[in-house]
């Protein structure tokens, strides 16, 4: 444990530090919605097939409500039947609607809201850096953890402000949590289990900042065991009063590839935990976006350039941290800790730089540390200070110069698609009026076709029935007879995404088997599988095939299209 540094207040270098993250997520906060930000505004206009509370926006499938959705079309005809996707997230819930109650549907002060919480994190961040690191170091510590790209999606996708929220009164209950250990005083332990519980109450994403007071409780050997205990209890007793009320209303995850719950399915989790593990920690300390790595990239390839590079950060790391003194040395293996529990709560979802929000406050603490031992201080043993300053320079590029503009270019990605989906959706809402049963038939998608009814202007009526036959890539479609289509991919692909990356079914779904899966409307048969999964399907609809109105997802939009005609087939890409 160190004592708090004792340094003149200026408020001239986190200004500094907000304006120049204003900068460069300003295209990320001029982003319109994305996913499930049409669902909650959905919700809130009355438009979504089931009602939902305020404090219970993140409830998006519910075992009541799972078969009204598949009728809808809202889940698609191949979702598991055990489907369940709800997050207990009442804080940041009631946030949402609020926003559309006092700020109206506008996305931008939306936005404008989301920012604030960053900024709340970011001096949340800094006062902690502050607390246990020189003023030089927390400094840097704070420019790298503020311009991350992992915030640039929270910041353009409303719905994950959750991130934002349950960061900052996590740290600062880890703030009042140090000070306790200092001093001792039950009001900080009060006031540390009150920010734990706000942190709870924003979301799961709690868990994450916990890993840092479980590091610092395993490793501050100075401070009394009876004192840790106590310290660690001001998290853990919300942490069990929150996961007795979520067990018991009924949340967590079921059925989904995407979203793999630890209490409900932990072989699961475990086994996809260590590919997720790899890919976090690279797309932190690399500062990646969320397309250099995906699920398709071989197991070998990650492995093989994993291994030697945490190796070589490591052991730059532990000579860096050898030139500190005792209290800030200490301090620095419990941040480094904290960063990688901070990961463990988050591998039970696909991996994305938008989970690493929590995990980075230790990152960038263990970068700024290694690039001050670095390039201001001497080191004595020349082999030492060569390694030290390869690994120095290495993650001196990778934070503050790779950093910043992926950041950047990552927001100005969300921003130009979002507006891109939306223009699109309102072109394909002059088609629709047609179609007096209201049913729209979408012959394949690359995932955006999920939210295109929510995303229609509020003057068109929503069709009572969203068919989606297909996502994938190029798909055939076959016609049989005036209500009968096949659907056939390439043998290398299947109909629906397949491993856990699926958002509506695991891979163990008993659908995936052949046979029959009927629907409001339509009865699909899996006739042939392939590597992937099934790769032709035949769809039975009760009505003439022509009587539907038809849609496409291309690459940048959605097109109105026709059927072939019975015993003709049409391809479609994307």
């Amino acid at each position: 444990m160190t004592d708090a540094p004792r340094t003149p207040r200026s408020w001239l270098v986190p200004m500094l530090i907000l304006v120049a993250g204003l900068i460069l997520f300003f295209p990320a906060i001029r982003s319109r919605y994305l996913l499930d930000d049409y669902l909650h505004a959905s919700i809130l206009k009355g438009t979504f097939p089931v009602s939902r509370s305020p404090f219970d926006l993140y409830t998006f499938v519910a075992e009541q409500d799972r078969a009204t959705l598949l009728d809808h079309g809202v889940l698609p005809w191949w979702t598991d039947p055990q489907i369940k996707i709800r997050f207990f997230r009442p804080l940041s819930s009631i946030l949402i609607w609020a926003d559309h109650r006092l700020l109206g549907g506008d996305p931008f002060p939306l936005h404008l809201h989301s920012l604030c919480w960053w900024a709340a994190a970011v001096l949340a961040t800094r006062a902690l850096f502050l607390r246990v690191l020189t003023a030089r170091v927390a400094t840097l510590a704070t420019v790298i953890f503020a311009l991350a790209p992992c915030h640039a999606l929270p910041l353009a996708w409303l719905a994950n402000r959750e991130a934002f929220i349950s960061l900052t009164f996590g740290l600062l209950a880890l703030a009042a949590m140090l000070r306790f250990h200092e001093a001792g005083r039950a009001r900080e332990v009060a006031l540390a289990a009150g920010f734990s519980s706000l942190s709870l109450l924003g979301g799961e994403y709690a868990f994450s900042a916990a890993g840092y007071m479980l590091a610092l409780a395993v490793l501050a050997r100075e401070v009394p065991v009876k004192r840790r205990a106590v310290g660690l209890l001001s998290f853990g007793v919300p942490a069990a009063v929150y996961l007795t009320l979520r067990a018991r209303l009924g949340y967590g995850t079921a059925g989904s590839g995407f979203y793999t719950d630890p209490f409900g399915a932990p072989l699961a989790y475990l086994r996809h935990a260590p590919r997720r593990a790899v890919t976090l920690l690279a797309e932190g300390w690399f500062s990646l976006d969320g397309e250099t790595l995906d699920q398709k990239t071989p197991a070998w390839l990650l492995t093989l350039c994993f291994i030697p590079a945490a190796a070589l950060l490591f052991v730059g790391m532990r000579r860096a941290f050898a030139g500190l003194d005792a209290a800030r040395r200490a301090s620095a293996w419990w941040l480094l800790g904290g960063s990688l529990l901070a990961l463990v709560p988050v591998l039970a979802v696909q991996p994305s730089p938008r989970l690493l929000g929590a995990s980075m406050v230790g990152t960038a603490a263990a970068v700024a540390l290694v690039l001050d031992q670095a390039w201001f201080r001497t080191v004595e043993q020349p082999r030492l200070g060569e390694l030290v300053g390869f690994v120095a320079l290495a993650l001196g590029f990778f934070h503050l110069v790779h950093a910043p503009v992926t950041s950047w270019l990552v927001g100005r990605f969300y921003q130009r698609s979002s507006a891109r989906f939306e223009a699109s959706a309102q072109a394909f809402a002059k088609g629709l009026d047609g179609d007096p049963e209201g049913e729209t038939m979408v012959m394949r998608t690359a995932g955006g076709a999920f939210f295109l009814p929510f995303a229609l202007p509020p003057e068109v009526v929503r069709p009572k029935r969203w068919n989606i036959l297909a996502h994938t890539g190029h798909v055939l479609s076959l016609r049989r007879g005036p209500r009968t289509l096949e659907l056939v991919v390439p043998e290398d692909q299947s109909i629906y995404p397949a491993g856990p990356g699926n958002l509506y079914r695991t891979e163990d779904t008993e659908a995936a088997r052949e046979g029959t899966v009927a629907v409001a409307g339509m009865r699909i048969t899996i006739l042939k599988r392939g590597s992937e999964g099934p790769r032709v399907v035949r769809v039975e609809a009760d009505r003439d095939l022509d009587a539907y109105t038809w849609g496409v997802e291309k690459k940048t939009r959605f097109d109105e299209i026709q059927p072939p005609a019975v015993g003709l087939g049409k391809p479609f890409d994307p």
